[in-house]
């Protein structure tokens, strides 16, 4: 297997982790919008340096199509809960709370 598709992979993962994390970024704002949030937004900082760490892992070594869909799997359920996550601070009407 050919290491370049990785390379791009590995930019829009950097750029999707610097989104949340920079400043004034998306996380401090859920936070401070829903502060009941900030163990999940912890949750998804933690995923995110092992991201990072599997990205550099990865790029050192060829991947199997195995290894290519066992790491969009990760991706892929990462991003849903950062969704479910946007959605549970801004959009969904939990009720209860003042």
């Amino acid at each position: 297997m050919a290491l370049a598709p990785a390379v791009p992979l590995s930019a829009a993962i950097a750029e999707h982790l610097a989104a949340p994390e920079g400043e004034p970024g998306l996380n401090a704002e859920i936070v401070a919008a829903a502060p009941r949030l900030s163990f999940a937004v912890e949750s998804l900082i933690r995923e995110h340096a092992d991201l990072r760490h599997a990205m550099k892992r990865d790029l050192s070594e060829e991947l199997s199509a195995d290894q290519r869909a066992d790491m969009s799997r990760r991706l892929d359920r990462h991003c849903q809960r950062g969704k479910d996550l946007v959605y549970e601070a801004y959009v969904g009407d939990l009720g209860g709370e003042t």
